[in-house]
C-alpha cells in the first residue's frame, strides 16, 4: 500500500491529533493551510490546543473529551463557516486500553449531509 504517513500528510482534509490534555501530537499540511486561511494562529505540534482556540471553545472541548473518556459518546461533529463555504468538523476518540488516548479531528470542506 505504501507509506501510510504520506496518505495522512497529503490528504486534502485537515487532520489534527491531540492527546487527552489537548496537546497537538500531529497535524497534516492541510490543517496548517486551512488554519492560515481561517486566520487562526497557534496550531503547532507539541503545543496545547488552547493556543489556537477561544476560552469558551476550550470549555466545550473539555466536556466533549470528558464524554469521550467516560465513553458516553463515540463521535462529535459540528459545522462552521469556512473561507469557501461550510466546514464539517468531526472528532473521534481513540483509546489506550480503557483510557482515552486522544482525539482525531478531521475538518471536511463541505457538508457531509
Amino acid at each position: 500500500m505504501g507509506d501510510v504517513n504520506k496518505v495522512w500528510d497529503n490528504l486534502n482534509t485537515a487532520v489534527i491529533v491531540s492527546d487527552p490534555e489537548f496537546n497537538v501530537t500531529y497535524a497534516n499540511q492541510r490543517a496548517y493551510t486551512l488554519f492560515d486561511e481561517l486566520k487562526i494562529a497557534g496550531l503547532e505540534v507539541g503545543k496545547n490546543m488552547a493556543a489556537c482556540h477561544q476560552p469558551e471553545t476550550m470549555v466545550k472541548m473539555k466536556g466533549i473529551y470528558q464524554d469521550f473518556a467516560d465513553k458516553k459518546i463515540k463521535i462529535n461533529h459540528l459545522t462552521m463557516d469556512g473561507p469557501e463555504g461550510t466546514l464539517t468538523i468531526v472528532n473521534v476518540p481513540f483509546y489506550n486500553g480503557d483510557a482515552l488516548g486522544g482525539v482525531v479531528e478531521m475538518v471536511f470542506e463541505g457538508s457531509l449531509a
